[in-house]
C-alpha cells in the first residue's frame, strides 16, 4: 500500500474543512433577532421564579463569595448560567421550561438570551454614554493612589484590586455592546423596559 501521498491529501482535506468552518462561522450569528425571539425570552424569564424557588439550595451552593472578583463575560451571561447548571436537575427543569416558549434546548435559549442581553447593554450605553466610568480616568486615579505616601499598602492593594476589576467589567460590557448589530438593537428596543424589569428581578432573586 502506498502511504506517500496520504499525508498531503489529509492536509488538503484538513485545510478545506478549516476554510469551510471559517466561512460558515459568521452564518451561525448572522440571523437577526426577531421580536418573537425577544418576547419569548422575556416571557421565559418571567416564568422562571418557580424553578428558582425549587432549586434555591443548589443556586446558593454554586455561588461563591469570591465570584464577586471574577471577570464577567457580558457576551455570555446566559450561556455561563446554563454551563453552571449542566448535570443537575435544574438543567432538566430549565429544558422543560424553555421548550414551552419555543426554544429547542437550554443552550439555544441561552444563545438568544446572550444576544438579547448584549443588545440591551448596547441600547443603555447609547442612551447614557457617560454611565460607564472612563478607563483613562480610572488609570490616573490608580497612579495617584500608588504615589500617595500617606495611604497604607493594604488599603492600596484593596483599592487597586477593586478598580482593576471595575476596569475589566467596563471593558467587557463595552466589547459586548460593540458586537451588537443594529438589527438586534431594533428588535430589543421596544421591549427594553420589560426586559430590564425581569432581569433586575432575576438578579435580586439570586442575592
Amino acid at each position: 500500500m502506498n502511504h506517500r501521498n496520504t499525508q498531503p491529501r489529509l492536509n488538503v482535506l484538513q485545510a478545506g474543512l478549516l476554510l469551510l468552518s471559517l466561512a460558515l462561522a459568521p452564518l451561525a450569528h448572522s440571523e437577526n433577532l426577531t421580536e418573537d425571539d425577544v418576547t419569548s425570552f422575556i416571557a421565559s424569564m418571567e416564568a422562571m421564579q418557580p424553578l428558582i424557588d425549587k432549586h434555591q439550595d443548589f443556586i446558593e451552593s454554586i455561588e461563591d463569595p469570591a465570584d464577586d472578583e471574577r471577570e464577567v463575560d457580558f457576551a455570555r451571561m446566559m450561556s455561563s448560567m446554563v454551563d453552571e447548571v449542566k448535570g443537575h436537575e435544574m438543567y432538566d427543569d430549565l429544558d422543560d421550561l424553555v421548550d414551552d416558549f419555543g426554544f429547542s434546548s437550554p443552550e439555544a435559549w441561552a444563545r438568544k438570551g446572550d444576544r438579547i442581553v448584549s443588545a440591551w447593554f448596547a441600547i443603555e450605553m447609547e442612551a447614557q454614554p457617560d454611565m460607564a466610568p472612563d478607563i483613562a480616568e480610572m488609570e490616573r486615579a490608580i497612579a495617584e493612589m500608588e504615589n500617595n505616601p500617606d495611604m497604607p499598602e493594604a488599603a492600596k492593594a484593596q483599592m487597586r484590586e477593586m478598580m482593576e476589576q471595575m476596569m475589566v467589567t467596563v471593558k467587557s460590557a463595552s466589547s459586548a455592546a460593540k458586537q451588537v448589530s443594529d438589527a438586534d438593537k431594533r428588535a430589543v428596543r421596544p421591549h427594553v423596559e420589560r426586559l430590564k424589569d425581569v432581569m433586575e428581578q432575576d438578579e435580586s432573586d439570586y442575592e
